[in-house]
């Protein structure tokens, strides 16, 4: 089963601010809820990139939550106000592709973020995932104003 998410956020930062932000993995901590994020590769820029964002907390090295395991598979920065992250989700729960576009314009950006993505169980678990997806689309909105706020306030 697949699930498309589509939400975007404008906000008072140049796009450059908001792209320090963006990939600030460790950081993205302060804009997504209950997440924490670990880079799991030497570098922590550009394609290549692996990391794992926990939705929940870690026992030891367990995880207990929801685990994101991701890839960068496009990385353009900032040029002529325009900016695009690319990521992979590589499971366990969910696999599939996440796109970040920044558009600049007027001492503004334009935060938009694609997220379309495969849940395992087929029907047995399309008609609950599809009740969730004002909830999740709401929380994406929310994670949005949370990078927008603190790329303003850089």
């Amino acid at each position: 089963m697949s699930i498309r998410l589509e939400v975007s956020t404008e906000t008072d930062a140049p796009v450059a601010a908001v792209w320090d932000v963006l990939i600030d993995w460790t950081g993205q901590s302060r804009w997504i809820p209950l997440t924490t994020v670990r880079v799991i590769t030497d570098r922590e820029v550009g394609v290549g990139v692996r990391a794992e964002a926990l939705s929940g907390v870690r026992l030891g090295r367990i995880p207990v939550g929801l685990l994101d395991r991701f890839i960068v598979t496009g990385w353009s920065p900032p040029t002529a106000d325009t900016a695009e992250l690319e990521i992979l989700h590589l499971g366990p729960y969910f696999t599939g592709e996440g796109v970040f576009r920044l558009v600049g314009h007027r001492r503004k950006t334009t935060v938009s973020c694609t997220e379309v993505f495969s849940i395992p169980g087929g029907r047995l678990v399309e008609w609950p995932a599809r009740l969730t997806l004002p909830a999740l689309r709401a929380g994406l909105a929310s994670s949005l104003r949370g990078l927008s706020e603190l790329a303003e306030a850089r």
